[in-house]
């Protein structure tokens, strides 16, 4: 069994509950409160610009050329996709650029960040794969439910249900799993535990933009 097999294997029950929970349920049949899709975009922005830092910083880790150019490629491809929230949606919906992340956002962001400078490669390439192959899922999954174009957030679940998208997951878990391979058992368990640990933070962030999670004090 290849180790992206065990690491899904391991995080479905959390997968499970992420495709149930009631921002991507709603979210799939159009009928997400507006304000809390809005107020999600705003953290989506802030996520990807630290997302696009953390790749990068993984890439100037990387000994493989290949890898090297696949993680600056993917570096790119999240902050040009923060640029494409602030140029459309963000226009559409008059939001300010200066965004405030939320105590879920900064949670999730500064842990990807400390992997990215500090675990083994290995272990920070395991942390960041849950925002490509769980948010991948997710998006195919809300497509598959689409009867037509009605659903007010079509944009969206077709960009992250877009070929271009599948194509960047299955080079991150394709990598995912090389790294693996290379490592002993306690490194892969240690890649398990930091690949369920960003899964349960996507939960965190989907949830925190549905309950339009503020800092208490």
């Amino acid at each position: 069994m290849k180790w992206s097999e065990r690491a899904l294997q391991r995080v479905k029950p959390i997968y499970n509950q992420i495709l149930n929970m009631p921002f991507n349920t709603e979210l799939s049949n159009g009928t997400l409160p507006k304000e809390k899709f809005i107020f999600y975009l705003a953290q989506d922005a802030y996520y990807l610009l630290e997302f696009g830092r953390t790749l990068s910083a993984i890439s100037g880790r990387m000994q493989n050329a290949d890898w090297v150019m696949a993680f600056a490629g993917f570096s790119t491809g999240a902050i040009f996709a923060e640029r494409n929230l602030h140029e459309s949606y963000f226009v559409e919906f008059g939001l300010a650029s200066d965004v405030q992340p939320t105590p879920s956002t900064l949670l999730y962001t500064s842990y990807i960040l400390s992997q990215a400078a500090y675990a083994n490669i290995e272990i920070a390439v395991a942390a960041v794969l849950p925002c490509f192959w769980i948010y991948k899922a997710v998006g195919d999954h809300i497509f598959a439910q689409q009867n037509g174009s009605r659903n007010p957030y079509k944009r969206w679940i077709d960009m992250y249900a877009g070929v271009e998208f599948a194509a960047a997951v299955e080079k991150a878990i394709d990598i995912t799993d090389e790294l693996a391979a290379q490592a002993n058992a306690v490194t892969q368990q240690k890649m398990l535990d930091a690949f369920e640990m960003a899964t349960r933070l996507e939960w965190m962030f989907w949830n925190s933009a549905y309950k339009l999670e503020k800092w208490k004090i």
